[in-house]
């Protein structure tokens, strides 16, 4: 089959906004293939003391409906607690949270100093360097699985958009 110079050109212009978007997002797409969330960026950080929590970050954009954070879990935690950080009277406290809402097309950013996960029972064998799967669960009954990346306690923050993205 042979193709026209029209069905040519055609072609290469799909091609070339493809690969636009792809530059734009760094091969990331904002929304899960399956309208789920889209949860990117996920990282845990060790406990300063053995034994203490851990904390853990992402960010995760909505589905063209308003949705809400509602859980965390993991096989190498005991629990997980969704914390926010708020100032009462004069003094920035933890305080564990049931929910987050996610806005539709709105992004819900979990980062240090902010809201966070909180791992108690972290698993021994977990170490700076490993992948941890964490399963985040919304009101809306959607599950999203991303593996986590373990970073010692004295690593710096990565930038948002820096590491792969995960569904």
């Amino acid at each position: 089959m042979t193709m026209t110079a029209r069905q040519v050109g055609f072609s290469a212009c799909v091609l070339a906004i493809l690969l636009l978007g792809l530059s734009l997002f760094g091969g990331r797409a904002v929304l899960g293939a399956d309208g789920t969330p889209h949860v990117m960026d996920a990282w845990l950080r060790m406990p300063a003391v053995s034994g203490r929590p851990a904390g853990g970050y992402f960010i995760v954009h909505g589905t063209d409906k308003a949705d809400a954070l509602v859980s965390a879990a993991s096989p190498k935690a005991e629990r997980i607690e969704l914390h926010s950080v708020v100032m009462q009277d004069g003094v920035m406290r933890m305080r564990a949270e049931t929910r987050f809402p996610l806005p539709a097309r709105g992004t819900l950013t979990f980062a240090p100093g902010g809201n966070h996960l909180m791992l108690f029972g972290l698993a021994a064998d977990v170490k700076a360097g490993d992948r941890v799967p964490v399963t985040l669960g919304f009101q809306s009954g959607a599950k999203v699985t991303v593996d986590a990346e373990v970073r010692a306690v004295s690593a710096p923050a990565a930038k948002p958009m820096e590491k792969a993205h995960q569904h």
